[in-house]
């Protein structure tokens, strides 16, 4: 078990050992929260939208932006 000291300001110090393993650097942001009476900290992706980068890919088929694009044209083309 790792201790850390809460310094007058409620300020802590990450161990250099836990931010090497979970590869936190300075200005890294964190998410803090409660949860029966234990104080949870989560490292918190650059963007929240860049960590969902490519969860929705379709193998073997057109990209949605594509997709989407072409339907665009396609309204275009009706309204004109």
């Amino acid at each position: 078990m790792i201790k850390v000291t809460l310094s007058k300001k409620g300020q802590i110090c990450l161990p250099a050992i836990l931010r090497k393993n979970l590869g936190l650097k300075e200005g890294d942001k964190l998410s803090i929260e409660e949860k029966e009476g234990k104080i949870i900290l989560l490292p918190l992706p650059e963007h929240p939208l860049l960590q969902m980068r490519g969860k929705c890919q379709r193998k073997n088929q057109e990209k949605l932006t594509t997709l989407l694009l072409q339907e665009r044209r396609q309204d275009r083309l009706r309204e004109s």
